[in-house]
C-alpha cells in the first residue's frame, strides 16, 4: 500500500512524526533533528545511486508557474477540502476495518483475509496495486475523459485499498497512497469547478489536505508534499494544511500503522 520513503527524507517531517509523545518516551528534538538529517543524506545519495531520474520516488505533475496574486490560493480552497475530506475517511474506516478483520481470528488470519481482500480490488481495478505516486499522470489522463465521478471513485477504492492493507498488518505507510488519493480528488475538483487555473494547484491543496488528515502532522505533511512534488507552491501547501488541519478534528486521531 505504499511506503514511509518521502516522510524520512524530509528532515524537518521526520523530525515532527518521530517526536511523536504517543510512541513513548520523547526524545531530544536536537538529536532526532540530526537523524533526520543523516537519514535525508542516505536518502540522496540512494537516489543518485539508482537509475533513473530520481530512483523513480519523487511525484511527476504537470508543469506549473505560482501565481504572485493569490489566486492560486483561492483555487485551492474547493479542492483542499475534497482532498481533506478522503482522508477523513480513511482515518474513520481503517478502525473499521481492523476490527472487522480481528473479529475473524488471530493475526494469520486477519493478515490472509485482508490480503484477499486487497487482491480482489487489485484484479478488478489494476490502478490500485502499487502504492500510487508511479500511477498519477496515468490516473490524470484517464480521468480527463472519464470524468469527476469516476475519479472520486477511484480516490473511495483506493483508501479502502489502504485500509485494507494496513488492517490486515502488512507494515508500510499511507502517504503516497494519501497522494494518490488526494490527487484523484484535486483532479475530479478541477472537473466539478473549473477555476481556470493549472490543475496542478487542486492537485497540490488536494494531496496535501489528505496528507494531513491522514498523517496528523500538517507540517510534516507540507514538508513531505513539498519535498516530493513541488517546493515552490507555497500557497496551495499552506492551504491544503489548513484545511486538513480544520477537517482532522472531524474524525478519529490517525494512526501510521
Amino acid at each position: 500500500a505504499g511506503a514511509l520513503g518521502g516522510l524520512y527524507a524530509s528532515p524537518p517531517g521526520g523530525a515532527f512524526v518521530a517526536d511523536d509523545p504517543e510512541q513513548g518516551e520523547r526524545l531530544p528534538r536536537v538529536l532526532v533533528f540530526l537523524a533526520a538529517v543523516a537519514g535525508l543524506f542516505g536518502f540522496l545519495l540512494t537516489l543518485h545511486l539508482m537509475p533513473g531520474e530520481g530512483g523513480g520516488v519523487v511525484v511527476a505533475l504537470p508543469d506549473y508557474l505560482p501565481s504572485r496574486d493569490g489566486s492560486d490560493m483561492v483555487a485551492s480552497v474547493f479542492p483542499a477540502l475534497l482532498g481533506g475530506v478522503a482522508g477523513l475517511g480513511f482515518v474513520s474506516l481503517l478502525p473499521h476495518v481492523q476490527a472487522l478483520l480481528s473479529r475473524l481470528g488471530g493475526p494469520m488470519v486477519q493478515t490472509l483475509a485482508g490480503t484477499a481482500a486487497f487482491a480482489v480490488l487489485a484484479a478488478l481495478w489494476p490502478a490500485l496495486r502499487f502504492s500510487g505516486h508511479h500511477e498519477l499522470l496515468g490516473m490524470l489522463d484517464w480521468g480527463a475523459s472519464a470524468g469527476p465521478l469516476p475519479l472520486l471513485g477511484l480516490a473511495v477504492l483506493k483508501v479502502l485499498a489502504l485500509c485494507l492493507c494496513l488492517g490486515a498488518g502488512w507494515r508500510g505507510g499511507a502517504i503516497f497512497p494519501l497522494l494518490f488519493v488526494g490527487a484523484a480528488v484535486g483532479a475530479a475538483a478541477t472537473l466539478i469547478l473549473p477555476m481556470g487555473s493549472s490543475p496542478t494547484v487542486a492537485l497540490l491543496a488536494a494531496m496535501t489536505a489528505a496528507a494531513t488528515v491522514g498523517m496528523g502532522k500538517p507540517i510534516a505533511a507540507v514538508l513531505i508534499v513539498a519535498f516530493l512534488v513541488s517546493p515552490t507552491t507555497v500557497g496551495p501547501l499552506s492551504v491544503g494544511a489548513l484545511a486538513g488541519l480544520g477537517l482532522a478534528r472531524l474524525g478519529p486521531p490517525p494512526r501510521l500503522h
